[in-house]
């Protein structure tokens, strides 16, 4: 399959330019419509030089890309004076996304993202026929099986539809959001940037209105304000479905603008369910992928976090279902207690300096107050939550304070286990344990407090991951590519010597 850009990409490069500075254009050729400032004139050349310059580069783009995808990877070749070819070999791909905003859905067309494990290596689309996003989705999520028969290949199984929220859970989730009230700092710029008590005297003019006129007008702002609340929300969450076959993971989302991702089951690096304080008294729960691949985000959350109001028991219902090797289960490992008396012997920094700032202004004394017991709060906090249990070929890593997360990820899926222990730490006779995790970008969780006599366990249930993995030659792991470069230094060496 062979892929270049439809010539009608161009009209749609010059809409989405204007679509993207429109402010910018409007504050210059509006608002300064027939300016005599000689500074204003050589701006607003500037603005339309700089617009047709990134017109030229899209049209170029447009004109001289192609992309083709063969059975060992995908070919790229782009430019037209200096021409550059790029091939990534097709087992580097994880997963895929497809976007369409209001723009793209008006010309048929979506953009399309192929992830591998590092950013500068990801294919990106933008102006691509839905016939041709799934080809190259198949393309991907195959990575490389052939079709066994025609028949096979005619009997695909079919998604099975996991999750699908009911108009009523997206208008819960709007108000439980409060995403409304986002309006509040809108309001704010607005006013400063407007400044109408430079023309208008706001209290005067608020005096001699009625007092029902006064009701009415903040009774219609509040309606407004949840108006937005609720049609943000309902344009990110409407349509919005999780589904799998026997191989991938599906998530779509959106109204207006659309955004999906495709996932292969075996490319889940690992699995968080995240709970604050407020989705506990709810009994909700966010559930997350991980992945090598960099997940995109959209306007308000990344796809890869499901539904935000998603009952606890209904998201472990859905990982039971999809990935049962990621269930979450209780702890056995928790912070030792004699890390109970390092709550209080770290120094607050933080609290201190704000406190110290209120030696000119007195109101930092009280905010540093409130520090000082936040500080407190969530130290105990943190040290109630961490927690861990190794299984035979899985780890699970609780942590946080306000915020719990449970990291539940394969040990094959680990990159590093690193130990740590400050001079309080050792002091008291305690650890911390920092576990780092294959994913783009590394993530890295630390367990704080951890009793010293558990690692040696950790550390031979570590070392027992060699049996879990397999080299790949495609892999992402910088410490294989360190470890080539230095046998092929060696190799050089001995050769020299000969």
């Amino acid at each position: 399959m062979t892929f270049r850009y439809s010539k009608l990409k161009v009209f749609y490069d010059l809409l989405d330019l204007v679509k993207s500075n429109l402010f910018i254009l409007f504050i210059l050729f509006i608002l300064n419509a027939g300016s005599d400032s000689t500074f204003m004139n050589i701006v607003q050349w500037g603005a339309i030089a700089m617009l047709g310059l990134s017109l030229l580069l899209r049209i170029q783009e447009t004109l001289f890309t192609k992309v083709e995808f063969e059975e060992d990877g995908i070919y790229i070749h782009t430019g037209l004076f200096s021409k550059s070819e790029q091939f990534l070999p097709r087992e580097k791909f994880e997963n895929v996304q497809t976007k369409t905003n209001v723009l793209q859905r008006l010309f048929g067309v979506q953009a399309i993202t192929m992830e591998t494990g590092e950013a500068t290596s990801d294919v990106a689309l933008k102006f691509v026929s839905k016939a041709d996003c799934i080809k190259m989705e198949d393309y991907v999520l195959r990575s490389g099986k052939r079709e066994q028969d025609a028949e096979a290949a005619i009997n695909k199984p079919e998604r099975q539809i996991l999750f699908t929220p009911t108009i009523r859970n997206i208008l819960k989730a709007a108000l439980l959001s409060f995403s409304f009230l986002a309006i509040i700092p809108i309001s704010f710029n607005v006013w400063s940037d407007v400044r109408p008590v430079k023309h208008v005297d706001v209290d005067e003019v608020a005096l001699q209105l009625p007092g029902w006129l006064l009701i009415l007008l903040v009774s219609l702002a509040v309606l407004v304000a949840i108006g937005i609340g609720v049609f943000k929300t309902f344009n990110s969450y409407y349509q919005y479905t999780i589904s799998m076959d026997n191989e991938r993971i599906y998530v779509q989302k959106g109204w207006l603008s659309k955004q999906s991702l495709s996932i292969r089951k075996e490319k889940v690096q690992a699995v968080i369910y995240k709970q604050s304080g407020y989705q506990k008294m709810l009994g909700v729960t966010t559930i997350k992928l991980i992945s090598t691949g960099e997940i995109l985000s959209s306007e308000d959350q990344k796809i890869n976090e499901f539904f935000p109001y998603l009952p606890t028991e209904k998201a472990h219902e859905l990982i039971a279902v999809m990935l049962p090797e990621y269930q979450q289960c209780s702890m056995t490992h928790h912070a030792s207690p004699k890390a109970k008396m390092l709550i209080w012997l770290r120094p607050p920094i933080f609290a201190a300096i704000v406190a110290v700032i209120g030696f000119w202004q007195s109101i930092f004394f009280i905010f540093g107050a409130i520090v000082f017991i936040l500080t407190y709060i969530n130290r105990i906090l943190e040290y109630r939550n961490t927690a861990f249990k190794l299984e035979d070929t899985h780890v699970q890593l609780r942590s946080g304070a306000f915020t719990v997360e449970t990291l539940v990820t394969k040990r094959a899926k680990l990159l590093e286990l690193k130990f740590e222990s400050s001079l309080l730490q050792r002091m008291r006779g305690v650890l911390s344990v920092n576990v780092t995790n294959r994913a783009q970008p590394i993530r890295v969780t630390t367990l704080l407090d951890i009793e010293p006599s558990l690692q040696p366990m950790i550390t031979t249930w570590f070392e027992a991951r060699t049996k879990d993995v397999a080299i790949d030659p495609y892999s992402q792991d910088g410490s294989l590519k360190q470890d080539a470069i230095m046998l092929l230094l060696r190799a050089l060496k001995l050769k020299a010597d000969k």
